[in-house]
């Protein structure tokens, strides 16, 4: 039985490509989390709705079911940066989801910047959760695997020494 799962949410795949590529090195299992509402992906609509509903951290509606995750051990969690802190839906999924008794890995991908903010929300989520590490990406993507390998490489032998 599989001890590690991968929640991400991804807007331009950008998350999601990451999130598959660890999942695949650590034979995890991947789950994905979906908003009701989509987002718009392009333009000022994109920016303000989802620098909006981050930065108030409102509560957006998640499509269901969620992902199930007792069984797991270890959990890590991809989100975009929005508004310099953790996208609505990936804070949703946290503030409706106990990982009190999980060993977390939060991983962030942004155009730039910190992702400080981001990450502290995230802990503060996540209720006294164990904290493994965290990890911030610059547009993972094909184009990206070199410079992105070293980053993989080390989240991928933290978790799994665990």
């Amino acid at each position: 039985m599989n001890t590690i799962a991968i929640v991400y949410y991804s807007l331009e795949g950008h998350t999601k490509y990451l999130a598959k590529q660890l999942a695949e090195r650590l034979g995890a299992d991947l789950f994905q989390i979906r908003p009701k509402r989509t987002y718009p992906t392009k333009g000022f609509p994109k920016f303000f709705c989802a620098g909006r509903d981050a930065s108030l951290k409102w509560n957006v509606a998640l499509q269901k079911p969620l992902p199930e995750l007792t069984s797991y051990t270890t959990v890590l969690l991809c989100t975009p940066v929005w508004a310099e802190t953790t996208s609505a839906p990936m804070y949703s999924f946290l503030k409706q989801t106990d990982l009190s008794s999980k060993q977390l890995f939060f991983i962030a991908t942004c155009s730039g910047g910190s992702a400080k903010r981001c990450f502290e929300r995230m802990q503060k989520a996540s209720k006294g959760a164990s904290i493994l590490g965290e990890e911030r990406f610059v547009h993972p993507s094909g184009e990206t695997v070199e410079r992105d390998e070293t980053q993989i490489a080390s989240i991928c032998s933290l978790v799994k020494e665990v």
